[in-house]
């Protein structure tokens, strides 16, 4: 047995600070998140409070501006579809609750919209070349089409599990940016 602390599990202590810090406490169904949805909240306060735009504690739709976000992903929600099958192994009826909200793309991007208060086109985009150029590019086609957007957020998001070599290791990635 080993003592290393796992890549996942850094990213969990880290974004549980981070959004302590972000916002001014943890919401109450952290607990219960995934870790895709974790991070997603920590690199987006981590590019609203960079940029100036929110201080802790704040969300937008209380600051009056509307804001969404697009974001960008190859596998969608595979890893937490094939952990919530995994779960109806003894039975249907034993299948989690808890990662069956998480079986669509789009929840990761909807518990960010909760935290930071946003209130603009909030969904997911596949693109297995390039996702983060794809959300950026459909997050600039709103801005052009819909006046009242103050600005938008475009992201690259993904969980997976990668085969390498016959060993397996958990990637999980999000990266945020600002569209205006």
């Amino acid at each position: 047995m080993s003592d290393e602390i796992s890549p996942i599990e850094l990213i969990a202590d880290e974004a549980f600070a981070a959004a302590n810090t972000f916002l001014g406490g943890l919401p109450s169904r952290w607990g219960r998140m995934t870790p895709l949805s974790r991070l997603l909240i920590v690199e987006c306060g981590r590019q609203l409070f960079g940029s100036n735009v929110l201080e802790p504690g704040q969300r937008l739709c209380d600051l009056g501006r509307n804001v969404g976000l697009i974001g960008g992903t190859r596998w969608g929600s595979l890893h937490t579809d094939q952990a919530f099958i995994e779960t109806m192994s003894a039975g249907p009826g034993l299948a989690s609750p808890a990662l069956f909200g998480y079986t669509l793309p789009n929840t990761p991007l909807a518990e960010v919209a909760v935290m930071f208060g946003l209130t603009g086109p909030v969904y997911a985009l596949f693109d297995i070349e390039t996702p983060l150029v794809c959300a950026t590019d459909e997050a600039r086609m709103l801005l052009a089409m819909q006046n009242d957007l103050d600005f938008m957020l475009a992201c690259e998001f993904d969980h997976r599990i990668v085969c390498d070599d016959g060993d397996q290791r958990e990637e999980i990635f999000a990266t945020l940016t600002l569209v205006q």
